[in-house]
């Protein structure tokens, strides 16, 4: 009796042996020339879905740490989730990602917030402002009349006004255009309309300039320069000669532009004894000059009393008895 023979029986690898993934599929030794390149022809295509797809995760990276980065609420996925199919290749299908909506910048939306509060409170100062203008029952001016007395005397109720209540610099030009009537206020109108938006606002020494241009004829203007160069003090007082003095000085402003002009003009009218003891102290300011003249203008008035007084008294003496 012949002994047996055992035939060794293959035994399957254990799971932990099995590779993770599997290689290339292996060409059978008897497969033709074209199914060799079929298997080519898929491995490259899966190869470059691959890369496709790797370059689609790198970009989801990267917009989600730039999202991280800006502290912003994480974009809307940019692809669907990956389809997976057994016996298919790997793809992912893009979606657009649907635009936040246009958001302000906080800076800027803080910004134009405080402007609007800004402006609000600058109106309802302004308001008030002029409520409070209009309860004094400031003058009128009309225009109806071309006069430059006429204009000066109205400037100066509005700026004594102005001063009692204690006006803003800023608050002047609108409060007394405020008063204008009929043609006046056609003609502010008119220069409103006709300012450049360029130019600041119209302050009160642009506005008085303004006025005096528009009611003040050239042919005054001449006038009240030859009479602003021919004042003396004559038998008026020094404030009753001042008061010309600044009247006019006030019309035609062109005619003395610095204190000193001012000074000089001031001295050259002056009465001929108060004239030598100004003049002596080469004052430089209006209000130098101004202040000498009065001093003088006192002291010769204490003198002159004095001597009536001792004119007075001599000639009540009753005379000395003659001798018999």
């Amino acid at each position: 009796m012949s002994p047996r023979r055992y035939t060794r029986r293959s035994v399957p690898a254990p799971p932990s042996e099995v590779p993770e993934q599997a290689g290339p599929p292996e060409v059978p030794e008897s497969a033709g020339p074209s199914e060799v390149q079929d298997l080519l022809a898929q491995v490259i295509a899966l190869a470059g879905q691959f890369g496709r797809l790797q370059e689609l995760m790198e970009q989801q990276m990267a917009a989600a740490t730039a999202t991280a980065t800006g502290n912003r609420d994480p974009p809307a996925p940019s692809m669907r989730a990956l389809e997976v199919a057994e016996g298919e290749c790997i793809a992912a299908v893009p979606v657009a990602a649907r635009p936040s909506p246009a958001s302000v910048p906080l800076a800027a939306s803080g910004s134009t917030t405080l402007d609007a509060a800004a402006e609000e409170a600058e109106r309802e100062r302004g308001y008030t402002a002029l409520t409070r203008f209009m309860k004094f029952h400031p003058p009128t001016f009309d225009g109806e009349v071309i006069d430059p007395w006429t204009v000066e005397t109205w400037l100066a109720m509005i700026e004594t006004l102005f001063e009692d209540i204690y006006t803003r610099e800023q608050d002047k030009v609108h409060l007394a255009a405020h008063c204008f009537d009929k043609r006046a206020r056609v003609w502010w109108r008119r220069v409103k309309q006709d300012r450049s938006p360029d130019l600041p606002p119209v302050d009160w020494e642009e506005f008085r300039g303004l006025m005096f241009v528009e009611y003040f004829p050239d042919s005054d203007k001449r006038k009240m320069r030859e009479d602003f160069r021919k004042l003396k003090q004559g038998n008026r007082t020094v404030r009753e000669y001042e008061r010309e003095f600044t009247h006019l000085l006030n019309c035609v402003p062109d005619v003395a532009r610095t204190e000193q002009d001012w000074a000089e003009c001031f001295v050259r009218g002056l009465r001929p004894e108060i004239f030598r003891m100004v003049h002596a102290f080469k004052f430089r300011t209006f209000a130098e000059v101004l202040d000498r003249a009065l001093w003088v203008k006192h002291e010769n008035a204490c003198v002159r009393e004095e001597r009536e007084a001792f004119e007075e008294d001599k000639g009540k003496k009753r005379p000395g008895d003659s001798c018999s």
